[in-house]
């Protein structure tokens, strides 16, 4: 199969659209919910922190996705795009998420969540992803801690939806011949 071809301008458009397709903040919530996590991550008050949590995780497995198929001028071109993306992803469904006030700093979501699953997805450890944002989560909600670190199969059903989201980017990518600038 020939891989389509994208000047690098093209190719950051695509690695931010990709993003934008799996940061959604109604799916966020569905996902949360079918996965079983507690309400207070859906209709509560830590509706904040899922999503970005879950943004941190989507932003890094297009990094990382970008890494192995694109020039490193296209990754960088992408990893500028970050806090747009962020206060996109934020005013997307405000109702269902938080406000764009509410969304973490630039530099606090680069230099925690994001960099948090780019340490694991970069070493090739994906699998320890839905550990991660559920301990992640259990830092926001000290009280769920127990019943996030138990509920393996809450965690399961992340762990499902995180290798699809984990597939289909990075097999979207590499479909993609993204020339250099």
């Amino acid at each position: 199969m020939a891989r389509k071809r994208l000047c690098a301008a093209q190719g950051i458009e695509a690695a931010c659209i990709l993003f934008q397709l799996n940061s959604k903040t109604a799916d966020i919530l569905r996902l949360a919910e079918n996965a079983g996590l507690p309400p207070v991550f859906t209709r509560g008050a830590e509706r904040a922190r899922l999503c970005a949590e879950w943004r941190a995780f989507a932003h890094a497995v297009v990094t990382t996705g970008l890494m192995q198929h694109a020039p490193n001028s296209v990754l960088v071109g992408y990893l500028r795009q970050t806090g747009q993306l962020l206060r996109a992803a934020g005013t997307d469904a405000p109702d269902a998420c938080a406000a764009p006030e509410a969304q973490p700093a630039q530099a606090d979501f680069v230099d925690g969540p994001f960099a948090a699953y780019m340490a694991l997805l970069t070493h090739g450890e994906q699998a320890g992803c839905p550990s991660l944002f559920c301990r992640r989560l259990a830092d926001a909600a000290p009280a769920l801690a127990a019943h996030l670190a138990q509920d393996t199969r809450a965690q399961a059903r992340l762990a499902a939806a995180m290798a699809l989201v984990l597939s289909a980017v990075w097999d979207k990518l590499e479909e993609l011949e993204i020339l250099a600038d």
